[in-house]
């Protein structure tokens, strides 16, 4: 006797279909799976034996062989459970399943016949759809992850022994599945943070353009919170980005920490502690690091000069390509990484160099090799470099003081619109991805704008790299000003952007 179902198995954040096929024949009774199986998916065989018995049904005492097609892909996870199960019990003639061709199954079993959740879900319900499936059945404890995937009707049932029923319920996707959230994270506005109005254009630079941005200033100025508020400055998540962000998530098991309502943007922070392989993904099984669960959303690394050198070295790649590949034995991943990337660091180590009213107990070498922590190539990626002075008691506790009310929302906003209408017809989505053969077309300049571009690019030493992302950063002000052409002041205020940085490496 032979049956066949489908199942799926994640291979870096894509997912790949995998037919479980079964076979029960005469001879020694025993139960094998073949197929590149890995460990966890071998000891499916316990798990689904106990769960078949203890759901009611009847165990087959014959030879069964379980083989996962393709056999050149490695197959791992305890998601094949329900798939075996389902399939063998097909099989044995104790269950029928409608159209089997086109449905796609994935569970873990608990010995006594429940399905837990699985990690993954919305990876293969995504190729699911691609390849013509009408119907998943599915953890009923993966209700959220199921309804972000529209296109296909899926099944949530939370014991095998409903297995056997769900060909006559409707599909859940006629149910309103409400998305709370809880753990979410909230984020500060950008006119509610009292002074800092430099720090505040660079944010807002920054949130418009789509720019790298270091801030730098000593403890307690509000570097973390200015860093935090560009969330509700960026654009919420469109459709496609929105499940390429909640797939790497549901991936990781971590899709509560996404709104799933505001569609904000992530924002990673993670410790200067990480290892490299956290960061950037890794492990026996490639999983996806912090660079990629920023997918679409922000990095912030804070306090960035104690992150180790190896560590922050692995972010040159990413920041270039917008994606990061990891090889192992087994084959190559790829993990995307389009992040905006923002840190934060201290002028010296006691972090008070060059700030009135506070002493400096660094030396002078002490703050040169503090500040060399940061190398010249990964800076060099970084267009806006700020520096962020404390407040005075006066501007923080004085409850009376009147603040400008500006919607900075709007003006990123508009910003965008140009952008999007200036590129219309390219495959450029904002001004940070110019690259130099478009600076002719798009960021034209008049003559003492260029003498202008051409001092700075003498005094600040800029290379190649840095020259394109000034004018990269010239080209979002003007669209903050709404100005057509780039003019004189856009190009200073984007240069200041960048002296900012030279400044603060001479607060000895």
């Amino acid at each position: 006797m032979y049956s066949y179902l489908y199942s799926s198995v994640i291979s870096g954040v894509k997912a790949e279909i995998v037919r479980v096929e079964i076979d029960i024949s005469r001879g020694l009774p025993g139960f094998n799976i073949v197929g590149l199986a890995g460990k966890t998916v071998k000891e499916s065989a316990q798990r689904v034996r106990s769960a078949i018995i203890n759901s009611g049904f009847e165990w087959p005492v014959k030879k069964i062989t379980v083989n996962l097609a393709p056999g050149n892909i490695n197959k791992y996870g305890s998601h094949f459970d329900l798939a075996i199960a389902a399939a063998l019990l097909e099989c044995s003639g104790q269950i029928k399943i409608i159209d089997k061709a086109k449905t796609i199954l994935a569970g873990e079993l608990n010995l006594n016949g429940k399905i837990n959740s699985v990690k993954g879900l919305i990876s293969m319900l995504i190729e699911a759809k691609n390849n013509n499936f009408k119907q998943a059945v599915l953890p009923a404890a993966n209700k959220t992850e199921s309804s972000l995937v529209k296109s296909i009707d899926y099944y949530l049932i939370d014991h095998l022994k409903q297995i056997n029923k769900f060909n006559h319920y409707s599909s859940d996707n006629s149910k309103q599945i409400k998305q709370n959230n809880y753990t979410a994270k909230k984020y500060p506005d950008l006119s509610e943070i009292k002074g800092q109005k430099n720090a505040k254009e660079a944010i807002l630079t920054a949130a418009a353009g789509g720019h790298n941005l270091l801030l730098i200033g000593p403890p307690g100025c509000g570097k973390t919170v200015l860093a935090q508020s560009i969330v509700k400055l960026l654009p919420p998540l469109d459709k496609k980005e929105f499940l390429e962000t909640a797939s790497i998530y549901s991936i990781s098991d971590n899709l509560a920490e996404l709104n799933l309502n505001k569609r904000y943007r992530p924002f990673v922070a993670p410790h200067h502690s990480i290892t490299s392989a956290a960061l950037i993904g890794g492990g026996k099984i490639p999983a996806p690091g912090e660079i990629s669960l920023a997918h679409n959303g922000v990095l912030f690394l804070d306090e960035l000069p104690e992150f180790k050198n190896r560590v922050l070295a692995n972010l040159r790649e990413p920041l270039e390509n917008k994606s990061i590949k990891i090889v192992r034995q087994q084959g190559s991943f790829y993990f995307p990484a389009n992040f905006q990337f923002i840190a934060a660091m201290n002028p010296c180590p006691c972090g008070f160099a060059g700030v009135k009213n506070r002493e400096c107990r660094c030396s002078e070498r002490d703050i040169i090799r503090y500040q060399q922590k940061l190398s010249g190539p990964l800076k060099d990626r970084i267009d806006l470099q700020v520096e962020v002075l404390p407040l005075a008691k006066e501007e923080i506790l004085n409850k009376n003081s009147v603040q400008a009310k500006i919607n900075y929302q709007s003006k990123v906003k508009d910003a965008l619109a140009r952008q999007n209408f200036r590129y219309q017809n390219t495959k450029i989505k904002n001004n940070s991805e110019l690259e130099l053969h478009d600076l002719d077309k798009y960021c034209k300049l008049s003559e003492t704008s260029s003498y202008l571009l051409d001092q700075a690019f003498a005094e600040l030493k800029l290379s190649i790299r840095g020259y394109i992302r000034l004018i990269r950063v010239a080209r979002t002000i003007a669209d903050l000003n709404q100005n057509e052409k780039i003019k004189d002041e856009d190009l200073f205020k984007a240069i200041d952007f960048r002296w900012y940085a030279e400044k603060s490496e001479m607060l000895l």
